[in-house]
């Protein structure tokens, strides 16, 4: 027997979809160049904190 559930998530959010099929929508979302600088410099500062490894 299948059960019906209590409730639809139109009862839970209260909002009137009406009848129209839902549209999703991808976001696009890039950082900035700035941002991207200010992380390589970071990295490379992140990793110039390791000692090299003697050549064996």
């Amino acid at each position: 027997m299948r059960q019906t559930p209590l409730y639809t998530p139109r009862d839970v959010l209260g909002i009137d979809l009406g009848d129209t099929p839902s549209v999703r929508v991808a976001a696009v979302v890039e950082p900035a160049a700035d941002l991207l600088d200010r992380a390589l410099v970071g990295w490379e500062r992140f990793l110039d904190t390791f000692e090299a490894f003697p050549d064996e």
